[in-house]
């Protein structure tokens, strides 16, 4: 389900768009010809998109995360840098062989849906402050999204830019049908999307878990 709304969302939002020009910046290099993080014990570091990510000791529902595939997704191409979702998840030993995808399977077997946290990256392309607020808001509105609550965010897990939360609602229906979380924050020329989408009235620990993969998704110092 998310792949479905998320091409609504990035027609409404085009934060970036490729480019050809010469002397760019590593983060934009990296945009344009994504490749692998460097891994650690729980830590992934994107050096030249200035960050690193260490999966939270404590996670009640994105249990399983780690670097994601980095093929663009949606109109405008946002590139998933990191991915955390539903399920136990594994040890993280060498006796863990199972199926990355096993929990999902019985969640999915069991009526739950599964579900996924994902943090994309784009090139940046616009300002996100206070005055974007009102723009952002009517992009979402054009794309048929409910805006449950928009706001410029000067320090959100120790980050500053916009924060929504968006409900998707089927044509005729009385309520929501899912809610989208998403928060859009820049490190120098690139612009990273915090994204999860779950059912609405979802009543797993999903905004716990959010606060801990986002306060330990990092700045650390790009290359010059």
């Amino acid at each position: 389900m998310l792949s479905l709304f998320l091409g609504a969302v990035t027609v409404a939002v085009p934060l970036g768009c490729k480019n050809n020009k010469r002397n760019e910046s590593p983060a934009a290099a990296w945009l344009h010809s994504p490749k692998a993080g460097v891994s650690h014990d729980s830590i992934v570091e994107f050096p030249d998109l200035g960050v690193k990510f260490e999966t939270p000791d404590t996670l009640y529902v994105f249990k399983d995360c780690g670097e994601a595939g980095h093929s663009p997704e949606g109109e405008h191409k946002w590139v998933p840098v990191v991915i955390c979702r539903s399920g136990q998840g594994g040890s993280g030993s060498d006796e863990d062989e199972e199926d990355p995808y096993a929990a999902s399977e019985l969640e999915e077997e069991s009526g739950v849906e599964s579900i996924a946290l994902t943090i994309y990256a784009t090139e940046k392309s616009r300002p996100l402050d206070e005055r974007a607020v009102s723009w952002f808001e009517n992009q979402y509105k054009q794309a048929g999204l409910i805006v449950d609550e928009i706001s410029f965010q000067h320090s959100y897990q120790k980050k500053s830019g916009i924060y929504a939360k968006l409900h998707v609602v089927e044509e005729g229906a009385p309520a929501p049908s899912r809610e989208i979380v998403q928060f859009m924050f820049p490190r120098g020329d690139a612009v990273f999307i915090a994204r999860m989408e779950y059912p609405f009235g979802e009543t797993r620990s999903v905004e716990q878990d959010w606060k801990y993969i986002l306060w330990n998704f990092d700045f650390i110092e790009p290359p010059k």
